[in-house]
């Protein structure tokens, strides 16, 4: 069987400047299970690069790479302005496809640039793999009552009102690439995802048959599967779940998050949470990984909740690799999700497998990931009260911190059992050719 993916990232190949954030997520994990568990599966992986394109063999896969064409300097300016330059992949596609000669192309996100494949190539069955909805992502850009006004500062003027460079043009691209989007769903005939919130989602937009396959996780994360069993202090030695008190005797709370500087994402709710707690009389230690100390978001999250990050223990960690997520996770009491919209978040998934406890608000597919109580707490979006509570109730409950930490990292293992994934995905990929000569074959 020979499948062809088409990827924003690229994967498992190895480029100059890789940056293991963007780079080499769950999809290069997911490349490496099937690599290793399915072998009739012929694969090459398309993706697009800043470098030079070609074709290259390596691993025993093929891949293509396709130069991007997103302009730059007084070209990106104009377009900024004027959105007029859209990316068109299709005649490279059909070319690879056409050398390629795949029974099967995988599309990964309805929202990539690559997805016009649906369409520019009909004669191969396709199936996207639903990695977000750009129509719902940019429904939820922004937290309940804030505005892209808010996002003009004499700080930010010139990014985001001149250049156009900041998350108000973000939105605007998300709503132009949406119609595109929606247009690629409704031609969809198959889609995969992982999360209730997916399925019921695609409803909305596509007539395409669903199909139930989970992620694969980054290798450091199998390494540490379970292997949290209470925060770590600084000399490495153990902590009970609970944590301390400084000397002071007020009670140490370390907690993480990891996000994007993307509005919905939720930093408002780690401010507000934060100061919450803080001013509870708690010692707040929040690290929040994925966004840096200088960026002009959380600038503007300060001045819109009034909270400076700093005040309240938020540390801004900038993005961290994999090794040093899960550092990070031996040294917190819990894990925190603070997002608005999901379909089904990594990190959730990832803080799960070490065994750290999770509070997480219930946006998109995460109540597909968390039972409530059980594997972990979950709390509404927006909801700074209720998040702080679950914070505070889990802290003063060490049995309930370690009955949930397990619970969620033996979910978690059985999730993301990669042999498992490996096995679906093939399956996946038999029935929808069975499907499609099926379909053919009447035609």
């Amino acid at each position: 069987m020979k499948v062809l993916w088409l990827s924003s990232t690229n994967t498992l190949f190895c480029e100059k400047g890789d940056r293991a954030y963007n780079g080499k997520g769950w999809i290069a994990s997911l490349q490496d299970a099937v690599t290793e568990f399915c072998p009739d599966i012929e694969l090459a992986v398309a993706f697009l690069t800043g470098g030079d394109p070609g074709v290259v063999r390596q691993g025993g896969v093929t891949y293509f790479k396709i130069r991007k064409q997103s302009p730059k300097g007084l070209r990106k300016l104009l377009n900024n302005w004027t959105g007029g330059h859209i990316e068109n992949y299709d005649s490279l596609i059909r070319e690879i496809a056409g050398s390629f000669s795949p029974d099967l192309i995988h599309i990964f996100g309805c929202e990539s640039k690559l997805a016009s494949a649906v369409l520019s190539v009909p004669e191969i069955p396709s199936v996207i793999h639903i990695q977000g909805i750009l129509s719902e992502a940019e429904r939820l850009f922004f937290p309940p009552g804030m505005t892209s006004l808010d996002f003009i500062s004499a700080r930010t003027l010139f990014n985001e009102a001149i250049l156009r460079n900041g998350s108000i043009h973000l939105r605007e691209d998300y709503a132009m690439r949406a119609v595109l989007e929606r247009r690629y769903l409704g031609a969809l005939k198959y889609a995969m995802g992982r999360t209730d919130w997916d399925r019921q989602t695609l409803q909305k937009y596509s007539g395409a048959r669903y199909f139930h396959v989970e992620e694969v996780m980054r290798p450091e994360f199998y390494a540490a599967a379970g292997k949290y069993a209470g925060r770590k202090s600084g000399d490495g030695t153990d902590v009970q779940y609970g944590g301390s008190h400084d000397a002071d005797g007020r009670r140490r709370i370390r907690l993480l998050s990891t996000i994007s500087e993307v509005p919905y994402k939720g930093m408002d709710m780690i401010l507000r949470t934060a100061h919450l707690l803080a001013a509870e009389g708690y010692d707040v230690r929040w690290a929040v990984a994925g966004v840096s100390s200088g960026s002009d978001t959380v600038r503007i999250f300060e001045r819109w909740t009034g909270i400076h990050a700093r005040d309240c223990g938020v540390r801004l960690c900038g993005v961290l690799g994999a090794t040093e997520l899960v550092r990070e996770m031996m040294s917190a009491d819990i894990y925190v999700h603070p997002s608005y919209c999901e379909n089904s978040s990594n990190s959730i998934c990832e803080a799960q497998m070490v065994g750290i406890p999770v509070v997480a608000t219930d946006a998109g597919g995460t109540s597909s990931l968390i039972r409530d109580n059980v594997t972990g707490r979950t709390v509404p979006c927006g909801d700074a009260a209720a998040m702080a509570s679950a914070i505070r109730e889990l802290v003063s409950s060490p049995a309930a911190m370690e009955s949930i930490g397990k619970a969620g990292a033996g979910t978690a293992s059985a999730r993301h059992d990669r042999a498992g994934i490996a096995g679906s995905l093939a399956s996946v990929y038999r029935t929808i050719l069975q499907d499609a000569g099926q379909k053919h074959h009447k035609i």
